[in-house]
């Protein structure tokens, strides 16, 4: 059931409950989610508290448990934001429900046909009392503000019982944990339905554009990049590819990028089994590239990464040229005796070649190559959104050097590389000229 332009909400009763709540319209898909899972991050003065508050009171009004109660919390930063806010975002919302109970020194509300309790709980202190109990959904605001941990160590085990939602919020804070579990949510689809939303995309509805434009006066770039437009990629110092991705963002170049089926689809690789393995996907057509896939994942051989491919070809209408992956492509594993690449040709078809890209003589070599490709390139918004996160992140560290790790940025911008620096091995030749054994030697000697 989803929210309309006043929050309905079914019951036993002749007459269903109208509660005093106009979804702004930038909210309604968040409230529309099926997902278990919610990623939510949403400029200052959109709303999100509100819209928060009242997913919850749906959720507990429709649930029709009756033993054990049902149980939904609501998780700040601090007991006094708690109070301050979102206590009387509740009252005001659930007044219209006869017989409702406010426990003002509980900072919780009892509703009167299932006995549901929302509760709110501000700081450390408060969620750590929430080990151990059961849940059926909680809520998560200001996530940055929070303990990094407190949605897998407190949060998600008390959603085990009844198989119980999540929605984790706030404002973009930079590369921190909030933006890991982004990162997380985005390459897990299934379960997380990751919502961004920005001043720019909000309109009139949430700020007057004189107001907005007026904040851009008394805000830094990076501030407002940060508080008003949602960006995680502001505040990294040396990120490799910002100026190169605000331009493709600028002229419109994430945006739906459809398969082109008269064309052929391009793969490039960076090759992990115990680190992450990021394939690109990309088709040259005319003067632009188009990137119209990404993946990336952990701990998975090359049998898994060949049937994405078979799958990419049924179902997504992808018909492959050739495969470009890295030197160490050639590395022989011990247990085998076998390259890598040998292994993957036994697993993907014949008339599909493997290419081995040169190695390049330095990194920022391979750097300048991918700012030049990103040039001309345009990214499907959704099926790359992942692979634009790990371009936006790669950085350089202190001492000038490429960041590799923890996190997976490298990977995907390796990969990025990958087709960049392969880019005149491939385009202009055709996929007979390519699967020739002669022609394939000679663009492996190419150095």
């Amino acid at each position: 059931m989803s929210f309309a332009d006043t929050a309905t909400l079914a019951s036993d009763a002749d007459a269903p409950l109208v509660i005093p709540y106009r979804p702004r319209r930038h909210f309604l898909k968040l409230h529309a989610s099926e997902r278990r899972f919610i990623f939510a991050c949403c400029h200052r003065r959109a709303g999100k508290t509100v819209a928060i508050a009242n997913h919850l009171i749906r959720a507990a009004y429709l649930n029709g448990r009756q033993w054990p109660p049902p149980r939904y919390g609501y998780v700040g930063p601090s007991f006094e934001q708690a109070k301050d806010l979102v206590w009387s975002y509740l009252k005001q919302y659930t007044a219209t429900i006869e017989g409702v109970r406010f426990l003002e020194g509980e900072l919780a509300i009892v509703l009167p046909h299932n006995g549901a309790i929302i509760k709110l709980y501000g700081g450390m202190s408060a969620y750590e009392r929430m080990r151990g109990m059961y849940f059926d959904g909680i809520a998560l605001d200001e996530y940055p503000l929070l303990q990094k941990t407190v949605f897998s160590t407190v949060v998600r085990p008390c959603l085990a019982d009844y198989r119980g939602w999540a929605i984790v919020s706030g404002t973009s804070n930079g590369d921190d944990h909030f933006n890991k579990l982004r990162l997380r949510a985005l390459a897990d689809p299934e379960r997380w339905d990751v919502f961004i939303i920005p001043l720019s995309e909000t309109g009139e509805e949430a700020l007057s554009y004189a107001e907005a434009a007026e904040l851009t006066q008394d805000m830094s770039a990076d501030e407002y990049a940060r508080e008003m437009e949602c960006s995680f990629d502001a505040p990294v110092e040396g990120a490799y590819f910002a100026d190169q991705l605000n331009a493709v963002a600028a002229q419109g170049r994430v945006c739906k990028v459809p398969v082109d089926l008269s064309a052929p689809v391009i793969t490039s690789w960076d090759l992990g089994v115990h680190d992450y393995c990021s394939i690109w996907s990309w088709q040259n057509v005319g003067r632009e590239v188009h990137f119209v896939d990404y993946v990336m994942d952990v701990g998975k051989g090359l049998d898994h990464w060949a049937g994405y491919l078979r799958k990419k070809a049924t179902l997504g209408g992808f018909s492959y040229q050739c495969h470009l992956l890295p030197h160490d492509i050639e590395a022989r594993e011990i247990s085998t005796a076998k390259s890598r690449r040998q292994m993957l040709g036994e697993l993907i078809p014949k008339d599909e070649p493997i290419i081995t890209v040169p190695r390049i003589r330095s990194k920022e070599d391979g750097i300048n190559a991918s700012r030049a490709m990103l040039g001309s390139a345009y990214f499907d918004e959704d099926a790359c959104k992942l692979g634009l996160a790990m371009l936006r992140g790669y950085h350089k560290s202190a001492m000038g050097l490429p960041v590799h790790g923890p996190g997976p940025h490298s990977h995907g911008a390796d990969a990025f590389q990958t087709a960049a620096v392969g880019f005149h091995l491939v385009t202009g030749l055709s996929a007979s000229m390519l699967r020739r054994g002669p022609m394939r030697r000679k663009i492996r000697g190419i150095v």
